[in-house]
């Protein structure tokens, strides 16, 4: 597997000159029983941005979903799976996905068609670095190589890494909101508006 990640953040200094601001290892949540580490890069709160010179990621948790009306960068390294994911029950991966802020995100169990099948009410892009994985969705699945990208709307998904080899993606994660039409096919609540 690649090096762990480093995230470089620029700025300005106090004259306004470009400058490097910070050079270091991002919030890292090592999940080995759930076969994957998480990378937090960067979370903003809210869009569109306000730039400053004191721009800093202020989260110190792991959090599913974006926050509220902003944007989640992150990465993934997935392990190989072997059989292991089918070993995780049902509410394992509930409690999983309840305890990194995403209470919802788990499908009713006649919908949960793999361990990690999941959904946000966002757009995510995912950009495969390295190694291969498996995009599992309720009707039909994708392998991804390294330069693939994935733009996830907001449906029931799960990767699986099926091969020998650890696996790199990265996301960006937009909060949304569905339209009524979808809301209504999916049976899910509104949410509190942003702000």
């Amino acid at each position: 597997m690649s090096r762990e990640p480093r995230v470089i953040v620029t700025g300005h200094d106090e004259d306004g000159t470009a400058i490097i601001v910070s050079d270091k290892a991002p919030r890292t949540y090592p999940t080995p029983k759930f076969l994957t580490t998480f990378y937090e890069v960067w979370n903003e709160k809210s869009l569109p941005v306000t730039v400053s010179r004191h721009m800093a990621d202020t989260e110190d948790s792991l959090n599913h979903p974006p926050p509220r009306g902003g944007v989640r960068i992150r990465m993934h390294d997935f392990d190989p799976a072997g059989d292991r994911a089918e070993a995780l029950t049902y509410e394992e991966i509930v409690e999983h996905f309840r305890e990194a802020g995403s209470e919802d995100a788990v499908p009713p169990k006649d919908k949960w068609k793999h361990a990690f099948m999941h959904r946000t009410e966002s757009i995510d892009f995912g950009i495969m670095i390295e190694g291969e994985l498996v995009l599992v969705m309720e009707e039909g699945e994708r392998v991804l190589t390294p330069g693939d990208v994935v733009v996830q709307v907001g449906t029931n998904h799960s990767w699986t890494n099926r091969s020998d080899k650890n696996a790199r993606i990265c996301f960006v994660l937009l909060d949304g909101d569905y339209d009524d039409e979808l809301r209504g096919l999916l049976g899910t609540e509104k949410r509190p508006p942003v702000g």
